[in-house]
């Protein structure tokens, strides 16, 4: 019977671990050159990032700007003195947009470099975006500049990198076993 709850629990676990996700939720972000140094992008945005279980319970909700790093370094004992590559094409493949509101106002100098970068930009988010809801609009006007205006949610699926990381441990742990029956 006692193994059959640690059973359960184990397996209750590898579900909870299996469809878990990191999610970043961007409310309000606006972004625009024109403005002094200081106010480019407004105070009142927030920025949050969360950990969802079974897809739906958030837990670890965080304000990114009330966070405080203090290591840049990633020191996790797990990763200590490990390469960790990241393969950015499985990344791009594992993020999940699920909500978009974007509105970028661009203006240059030049009346035909305005057209092309908003034509470029226009269609590279609609290659990246599946459910696009965004708008371009270029500004002719004799000056540089750029606004945004930014409410998104977007969720990566980091199952295949805790996998490998698990996977990547047991195979040093089975290694340093090997080496020392080698030894003796």
């Amino acid at each position: 019977m006692f193994f059959l709850f640690i059973f359960i629990i184990l397996l209750i676990l590898a579900i909870a671990v299996y469809t878990s996700k990191v999610e970043i939720e961007i409310q309000n972000l606006k972004i625009d050159t024109e403005k002094p140094k200081g106010e480019k992008i407004n105070k009142d945005s927030k920025i949050f990032v969360y950990i969802l279980i079974f897809k739906k319970f958030k837990i670890l909700k965080k304000d990114r700007k009330n966070m405080k790093l203090q290591n840049r370094d990633l020191d996790i004992k797990l990763l200590k003195n490990k390469d960790l590559q990241i393969d950015y094409k499985e990344l791009l493949k594992s993020i999940n947009i699920k909500k978009i509101d974007l509105n970028v106002q661009l203006g240059t100098e030049d009346a035909s470099l305005t057209a092309v970068l908003t034509g470029i930009i226009g269609a590279g988010l609609g290659v990246i975006l599946k459910k696009p809801k965004y708008e371009i609009i270029p500004i002719f006007s004799n000056k540089n500049f750029l606004k945004i205006q930014l409410n998104c949610i977007i969720s990566i699926n980091l199952t295949q990198y805790i996998y490998k990381l698990i996977s990547s441990k047991l195979k040093d742990l089975g290694n340093k076993n090997l080496n020392k029956k080698v030894e003796v």
